[in-house]
């Protein structure tokens, strides 16, 4: 588990435009550049040459208003340009950072192209006016205060896991009724099922848990699981799964999976006291031999996956496993590795793995029988930190009414 500890600023459209200071803005950065330190997060200024403001060095200048740290200027003591990822590692070395304790604020191509070659987490600031398409954007340094406070300031990140013929990850238990985990859980299940709740709040928790825990480092692809109706897609993580994605030289795949067929509700099946298997989620769903390529309109020729990629496979709320189980095995037909991963997963159920599966065409619909074989994992061996439960429902309503304090 990393933690946050420094936080790399560009000058252009972040500090200053047109090498001039907005005394509003300057303020509103003093904010942030004092909230941080005040957090133990060091911010650290790199540059591609020397700004002047009114005849004096910007440096100069704006350390009056935000106060000193580090300013890093291309050609000075051996400080490589930007873009170039040596760049940036320069500034890490120095500071003796890895890039998962580390955002890069910037605006500029240079500043974003930096952050991509060197693999850290990108921020765009649009506080001057948006000038790139990539990284998770943000309108007020207040707004970035609010960012780094409730996700990236992290005591505990997996609240479950499982390593034991399956890589299955989450955040934290579900149950609307046990008091511990009802507030939470109902946000989430109002945002994954309804769009209400707060979405943003539960994309932003995972995909900081991704970054802090490295699994990012790993994956070449995320797919969604998709919902029980044919045709549907889990669409609510879409946006900031393609923003994280392309900050990293990965690619978001929204269809690799295709429900082709409807599958029973899970939680009405339950409800009226029906029994569901794997069969449910195996005889649904088909991977797309050509899936849709991150937010374009392009589609692979040819399917991507194969003995060398890794598929990050990502759900909302996990009972059992059934859903993640079925596309694993499909997913794993291609040769491809699996990590599965849910926002939150049923209190008191076990995980149950599929062991043995029938060979056959994961690009073909498939009808099984009972031609499988599966094990239970009990719910209590994937507990690995009991307290990430109360962090998370801590974190939410920091989110909900968050201010400068």
């Amino acid at each position: 588990m990393k933690k946050l500890k420094g936080v790399i600023l560009g000058i252009d459209k972040v500090l200053v435009t047109q090498g001039n200071s907005n005394d509003d803005l300057i303020n509103q950065i003093g904010l942030l550049t004092n909230f941080l330190l005040s957090k133990g997060i060091q911010p650290v200024v790199l540059a591609n040459r020397a700004w002047v403001s009114d005849g004096q060095p910007l440096q100069s200048v704006l350390s009056k208003k935000l106060g000193g740290f580090p300013w890093f200027i291309a050609n000075q003591d051996g400080i490589p340009h930007k873009p170039l990822a040596a760049s940036s590692e320069f500034v890490l070395q120095k500071m003796g950072w890895d890039t998962t304790e580390t955002i890069y604020i910037g605006n500029t191509s240079d500043d974003m192209r930096t952050a991509v070659n060197g693999g850290i987490l990108f921020l765009n600031a649009c506080w001057y006016g948006k000038t790139v398409d990539y990284g998770f954007e943000f309108a007020t340094p207040k707004d970035v205060a609010k960012f780094v406070d409730v996700f990236c300031l992290r005591d505990h990140l997996w609240h479950y896991s499982i390593n034991d013929g399956v890589e299955y990850y989450s955040l934290a238990p579900y149950s609307t009724f046990i008091p511990d985990f009802a507030v939470y859980s109902s946000d989430a299940k109002d945002a994954a099922k309804f769009g209400a709740g707060h979405p943003e709040f539960w994309t932003k928790y995972l995909i900081s848990t991704i970054y802090f825990s490295e699994l990012h480092k790993r994956i070449d692809y995320i797919a969604p699981y998709p919902g029980h109706t044919a045709g549907s897609i889990f669409n609510i993580i879409e946006e900031p799964m393609l923003i994280f994605t392309k900050c990293f030289r990965q690619t978001y795949l929204r269809d690799l999976i295709i429900r082709h067929t409807t599958a029973q509700k899970s939680s009405y099946t339950r409800n009226m006291g029906g029994v569901l298997s794997h069969l449910n989620q195996l005889n649904t769903i088909v991977l797309n031999p050509n899936p849709m390529r991150g937010s374009g309109d392009k589609r692979y020729k040819n399917s991507p996956l194969d003995s060398s990629k890794t598929v990050l496979l990502v759900d909302d709320i996990c009972t059992q496993g059934f859903s993640l189980e079925a596309a694993r095995a499909f997913i794993s037909r291609t040769g491809a590795n699996v990590i599965c991963l849910s926002w939150l997963k049923t209190i008191n159920r076990g995980y149950e793995r599929l062991d043995e599966v029938p060979d056959f065409n994961p690009y073909h619909n498939q009808t099984f029988n009972n031609q499988i074989q599966s094990t239970t994992i009990p719910y209590t061996i994937g507990i690995t930190d009991k307290q990430a439960a109360s962090e998370v429902e801590q974190k939410l309503l920091s989110f909900i009414k968050w201010d400068w304090n």
